[in-house]
Parts: structure tokens; sequence; C-alpha cells
């Protein structure tokens, strides 16, 4: 039986004011999905400033834990 994945591509930043705060921007098919996703808000205001909030978490479908986390 062959495992389906989903990843979720997250971004986090921590400030002084606000603490850590994270914005679930969405959840993709395929890895290939989510990193181009990725790479559209790069450069986006409020994104681009922490440039290392981004992470996805991959999750199998029918299973009730996150498998895997790739922090980008």
């Amino acid at each position: 039986m062959t495992e389906n994945k989903v990843y979720t591509l997250i971004h986090a930043k921590e400030t002084k004011q606000n603490g850590l705060t994270q914005f679930e921007i969405g959840t993709f098919s395929s890895l290939e999905r989510a990193l181009e996703e990725k790479k559209k808000r790069e450069n986006v205001s409020g994104f681009k400033d922490y440039p290392k909030g981004f992470r996805i978490e991959v999750f199998i479908i029918d299973k009730d834990f996150c498998h895997e986390i790739i922090y980008l």
C-alpha cells in the first residue's frame, strides 16, 4: 500500500511585540508544489524579512501525526 502524503507550507516569525506567530500558507499534493509556493512568497512583504521562517510539514493521509518536517 502506497502512503499518500500532503505538504503543508508554514511561515513563522518571532518579534518582540507579538512573540512567535505562524501563518499556514497552504497544503499541497507534492513537495514540488509547496516549494513553488514558497518561492512565490520569498520576496513578499511579511515573508522576505524572515527567510528562515519557512517550513514544510509532511502528513500521511489517514494517519494522526506529523510524519516529518522540512525546515527551509
